[in-house]
């Protein structure tokens, strides 16, 4: 009788497998929403899981290239821990969101094609309306993982460094190794 030999799971062929399954009866017009599904699950757009789509729905590398780069919504790099989202809606616009953005650019270090800082804890992202205007300007901050995400309203330069500084120390905290004491009974 012979053995079957099972290779351990990688994150290729995870993606692999992913991929295949969402694309199983997609056609090129759900492209979109295969992208989407990609993302939400990795928090980002992968060339290589730009090939696999391209691949499985019978499209070619470009169009699948050229959909994740028109929509705003998709991010072709991974995002920090915490993904910063300026509204530049033109409420916020108005109440000076756009010097804001900039603000926080310069306050974290990012060049000017940079969206993620280098400690890969925020990502800086323009936003177009988040339905609050009469609270404006206006900020979102979300965790990557989906699980976390607080709106700030009436946002200036002051409460915008002090945002920044909470979140950075909340994020140094999670990447520390969480410490307890445990008693044991004596005997």
């Amino acid at each position: 009788m012979q053995k079957s030999i099972v290779l351990p799971s990688t994150a290729e062929t995870e993606l692999q497998q992913f991929i295949l399954k969402i694309t199983t009866d997609a056609t090129r017009k759900d492209l979109i929403q295969v992208l989407q599904a990609v993302q939400e699950r990795y928090g980002y757009l992968q060339k290589e899981s730009l090939r696999m789509i391209a691949i499985n729905l019978g499209v070619s590398f470009s169009e699948v290239y050229g959909v994740a780069t028109f929509y705003h919504q998709f991010r072709l790099q991974p995002p920090g821990m915490y993904v910063i989202q300026v509204c530049l809606g033109t409420g916020c616009h108005a109440k000076g969101n756009a010097n804001n953005f900039e603000y926080l650019r310069l306050l974290l270090g990012l060049e000017s094609e940079e969206s993620t800082t280098k400690d890969r804890i925020f990502s800086l992202e323009a936003a177009r309306c988040f339905g609050c205007c009469s609270l404006a300007p206006v900020i979102v901050i979300s965790g990557s993982t989906g699980n976390y995400s607080r709106i700030y309203v009436h946002v200036n330069q002051k409460v915008l460094k002090k945002i920044l500084a909470e979140h950075r120390e909340k994020a140094l905290q999670e990447s520390e190794p969480k410490r307890e004491m445990i008693v044991c009974p004596k005997k």
